[in-house]
């Protein structure tokens, strides 16, 4: 097995942390989550006022773009703008300065809005927004022609969160650009976590990990039911095939582990107005996917892996044969730690979830 040596690039405005500078760096901190914006955290060494004193310029509203991985091999995990900044003194320590922001989701967070749309579909609606935030639009069409969609006092991130669990979509910003789309849960990383770390390909070593299976709020059907006032006829969507099914598991997918011993395990929703059976059916698919995704989780710790993406899959071994497989990435939380002894170095926090075991 070859020797790994963990490594960084670090850019902060226009001050560029190699050479010297990389020496001040002490610990990075990326962290990346599915349902909301991710966040960084960089703790500078401050022993002569150099960042404090304004000798070197980091403020808030500077960029920021943070690589990690080993030597020769780092990648981009976040580009994202500096929103805080802090100087810290502790007895017997060296002073440090500590730099924290957010992703281009943070844009959206601003203030709140009332406002409508008439005759557009959401992914035209989404690309509006993107563009109003000065965000590359990666959006996936919609397809469905809304007659009428307000925004009503929030925030344009929580808006498109509304919109997006209508359709099963995603939200997200990957550099520069705001993905609107259908999860990528097939779209495989290539990356094998295991416990010895010697399988084929690229393979990193499990520290710690945990798994819990919970069917409390899982369905095996949804139905849901509003009214057409023009046609004066009802709207039915229904969802009962899970996207992914086990996702690799051998024993049974979320729905039918649900409707053990229990009669019955369909929901009906009738308090999301839809237009159409089409709106009705993707809004029944997204609720059944949400439900069955929190039906086998996990959680645990890696050597540093920059692919440990969310939204990626990846493939987990060595953790008992019901569990073994693959997983999708809910959250990911990347630290790296200037030093040589035990508690630095690069590792990886993690949570997975998949729909069968």
């Amino acid at each position: 097995m070859s020797v790994k040596t963990p490594d960084f690039k670090l850019t902060i405005g226009t001050i560029d942390f190699s050479g010297d500078l990389k020496d001040r760096v002490n610990v990075i901190e990326v962290d990346m989550e599915s349902d909301g914006a991710s966040s960084f955290m960089v703790q500078l060494d401050d022993r002569d006022g150099c960042f404090s004193d304004g000798k070197k310029a980091v403020r808030e509203g500077n960029s920021c773009v943070i690589e990690l991985g080993y030597a020769n091999n780092t990648r981009k995990l976040i580009e994202g703008i500096v929103t805080g900044v802090k100087a810290i003194r502790k007895e017997y320590e060296r002073k440090v300065y500590v730099v924290t922001g957010f992703d281009g989701l943070q844009s959206l967070t601003r203030g709140r809005k009332r406002r409508s749309w008439e005759g557009m579909k959401d992914s035209e609606i989404a690309q509006q927004i993107a563009n109003e935030n000065g965000l590359e639009p990666d959006i996936e069409d919609s397809g469905i022609v809304q007659p009428y969609v307000a925004q009503n006092n929030i925030n344009d991130l929580s808006f498109l969160f509304e919109r997006a669990k209508r359709l099963g979509f995603e939200v997200k910003v990957e550099e520069k650009r705001l993905v609107f789309r259908k999860p990528k849960r097939t779209e495989d990383s290539e990356v094998t976590l295991s416990w010895d770390g010697t399988k084929s390909g690229e393979c990193y070593i499990l520290q710690r990990c945990n798994f819990n299976t919970s069917t409390m709020n899982v369905v095996k059907k949804v139905i849901v039911r509003s009214y057409d006032p023009k046609k004066a006829s009802p709207i039915i969507g229904v969802a009962d095939e899970i996207d992914g099914d086990k996702m690799g598991g051998k024993v049974m997918n979320a729905g039918e582990a649900a409707a053990k011993n229990n009669r019955d395990t369909t929901i009906q929703i009738s308090d999301q107005p839809v237009r159409s059976q089409e709106e009705a059916e993707r809004l029944a698919k997204s609720i059944l996917n949400e439900r069955a995704g929190n039906y086998l989780t996990g959680r645990g710790r890696c050597e540093g892996c920059n692919k440990l993406v969310c939204g990626k899959k990846i493939k987990i071994d060595d953790v008992g044969e019901e569990n073994d497989g693959f997983y999708y990435v809910t959250s990911a939380k990347h630290t790296f730690k200037v030093g040589h002894s035990h508690g630095f170095g690069y590792w990886t926090d993690f949570t997975v979830s998949r729909t069968g075991r």
